[in-house]
Order: structure tokens, then sequence, then C-alpha cells
């Protein structure tokens, strides 16, 4: 009896690891989609003719159809960040004013904003928050 209740409270203290591991895999959960991957490798530059670099895209080794692509002003400051897959976006967006300052945030799917949108001024006070629905839909 001693050794069944050993093995029930061992396999208790493990379940909740074991189910963010799953949620981790899975994709679903509220796992960070704009952290920086080992795997990410610069795919692509485009400058303009005076040297500037207009965009750069970042492929994924552990996932080849997924990019992150960054767009700077003529400043070299750094514009919008997003992340697309099969050439759609998915996932984390930022904007920034050329102030550098937080323009707007949010997470696409599929080339949908879902949940929760923050928008800014350029004095980086926030302007409004808006949300939306699986498919694009803004709700109240």
């Amino acid at each position: 009896m001693s050794g069944e209740r050993t093995s029930i409270n061992t396999y208790s203290a493990l379940l909740p690891g074991l189910l963010l591991s799953l949620f981790a895999i899975s994709g679903s959960g509220c796992i960070a989609r704009d952290e920086q991957h080992s795997s990410e490798r610069l795919r692509q530059v485009m400058r303009e003719e005076n040297g500037h670099i207009q965009w750069k895209v970042y492929g994924f080794t552990d996932d080849p159809c997924k990019e992150k692509v960054e767009i700077y002003y003529d400043n070299g400051k750094l514009k919008e960040v997003y992340y697309r897959k099969a050439g759609r976006m998915e996932g984390v967006r930022t904007v920034f004013f050329d102030n550098g300052k937080l323009s707007e945030t949010g997470i696409w799917h599929e080339d949908n904003r879902v949940g929760e949108f923050r928008y800014y001024r350029q004095d980086g006070h926030l302007e409004c928050v808006q949300y939306f629905g699986l498919i694009g839909e803004s709700v109240e």
C-alpha cells in the first residue's frame, strides 16, 4: 500500500509539468511567440541604394514554414517586427514610432487580429485597447 502511495504522489507531482510540456508542444496556451529562437537564421536583407536596411527576414531551422520580419525606418530604427507562417501573419506583431517608442502590439493568427491589441501615443502613453475575436472581428 505504501508503494502505491509513493507512486501516486510521484505522478501527482509530475502532472503539472507534463501538462505544461503538452501545452508548449501543441502551441496552445500563453507561451510567448516572439521570444528568440536558437534556430533563428538571417535569410534575407533588403537595402536601399544609400545602404540603409529596409527589412530583414529570418528563417527558423526547427520550423521551415515560419519567418520573422523586421522592417526599419530610413533613420535605421526598428519600425515593425512580426512573424509569418506559410506566408500568413502568425504571432506577435509589434510596431514602433520613428522615435523608438512602442506604437502598437498584438497577436495575429492566419492574417487575423486575435485577442488584445494595445495602441500607444508617440509620448508612450496608452491610447486605447481593442479586442478581437477568433476571426479578426472587433469585440467590445
